[in-house]
């Protein structure tokens, strides 16, 4: 499956861009993959030829959902795959390990203990960090997500979840 091509943040407009900007640098830290120290806001140099993107796998039945959390997670300059149930989930692990997976708690044909069940036999050493997302008032209960979020959320909200399951402090389902 391949990713989603790189677009203009839809979060940096004036006034906005600092926050985002901001928070692009601060997953790299989080994720403890950014060889060299952080360049001013200001400088214009987002990127450096030694720097190494956080990658995020999105599963979501929803192609609409699965855009908005991509253009915010790649507004934090995380690079996104993205898989609308777990045979494309598959697929995507078959070719690279993400540091995050995002995955919506209701699929159409499966939950998302059915895709996460499927997943780990592919991941040797564990799943990575799992942010559960639902637009359900219960929202699940699955041990193995660091934080959750219940859908509409915010780009902070995002962030936050990404802070707690980067962090490695999550306690099961805790809502971000």
């Amino acid at each position: 499956m391949p990713m989603r091509p790189s677009s203009a943040s839809p979060f940096a407009t004036a006034g906005g861009a600092q926050a985002i900007i901001g928070g692009r640098r601060i997953v790299g830290h989080l994720l403890g993959r950014r060889a060299a120290p952080p360049a001013d806001v200001g400088d214009g140099n987002d990127a450096t030829a030694d720097e190494v993107r956080p990658v995020a796998l999105v599963i979501d039945d929803s192609p609409i959902a699965r855009m908005l959390i991509s253009s915010i997670l790649e507004s934090f300059e995380v690079d996104v795959f993205e898989a609308g149930g777990s045979a494309e989930a598959q697929a995507v692990v078959a070719t690279c390990r993400p540091d995050v997976v995002i995955v919506d708690w209701t699929l159409r044909a499966e939950t998302a203990t059915d895709v996460l069940d499927a997943l780990e036999t592919r991941f040797s050493g564990g799943l990575p960090p799992v942010v559960m997302v639902s637009a359900s008032a219960r929202m699940p209960t699955d041990l193995r997500a660091t934080a959750t979020l219940r859908k509409p959320f915010t780009p902070r909200e995002l962030y936050a979840a990404l802070a707690t399951a980067f962090s490695g402090k999550g306690d099961g389902a805790a809502e971000a």
